[in-house]
């Protein structure tokens, strides 16, 4: 069970990652569209394959970061594992069960990314009635929808990281 100690952690975590990811995603989204023309859904100018793709990308890179240094900060001591027992949350069940390996993890958070939040957000977009974004709406809207995306991920990255019997095998990993 994870205790109320991780809450404090978890909301500078959480925090940092999103803030420096819409940073970061805006500006560069910004750098390399702002001569475009406007974006549509599909075509030479579009929305909907970047967000598809940025959802694969950014939770997968995002893992490969998080997961090995929250490794690191257990073994090193410097932050408490939570153990999973059977009073533990069905959500906390499922992180435990996620293999020890870095590559399937960020595998696995980069199809989470791609076959469900990339799908959600189109669907969303879609019953807003975007159908169009000049290149500065477009950069304004990745930058805060990709810091969404890794503030709500980071939180499972580092339960998986910070998660306690990580087999000495495989430190290799880290």
């Amino acid at each position: 069970m994870i205790d109320l100690s991780y809450q404090s952690y978890l909301r500078r975590e959480v925090t940092t990652n999103g803030l420096t990811n819409a940073f970061f995603n805006g500006v560069i989204c910004w750098y390399l569209i702002k001569e475009k023309a406007d974006l549509t859904w599909w075509g030479e100018h579009s929305f909907a394959g970047d967000i598809i793709a940025t959802a694969l990308i950014l939770p997968w890179i995002v893992a490969m970061i998080v997961i090995p240094l929250h490794r690191r900060k257990v073994l090193k001591g410097k932050i408490q594992p939570w153990h999973c027992d059977n009073s533990s949350p069905r959500l906390l069940h499922l992180l435990h069960r996620f293999p020890q390996s870095l590559w399937l993890n960020g595998l696995y958070f980069g199809l989470l990314g791609m076959l469900v939040i990339a799908p959600l957000t189109l669907l969303l977009l879609w019953v807003a009635g975007a159908r169009l974004f000049t290149p500065l709406e477009y950069a304004i809207f990745k930058g805060f929808w990709a810091g969404c995306l890794a503030a709500t991920t980071v939180i499972p990255m580092l339960l998986v990281g910070l998660r306690a019997n990580i087999a000495p095998a495989n430190e290799s990993q880290l």
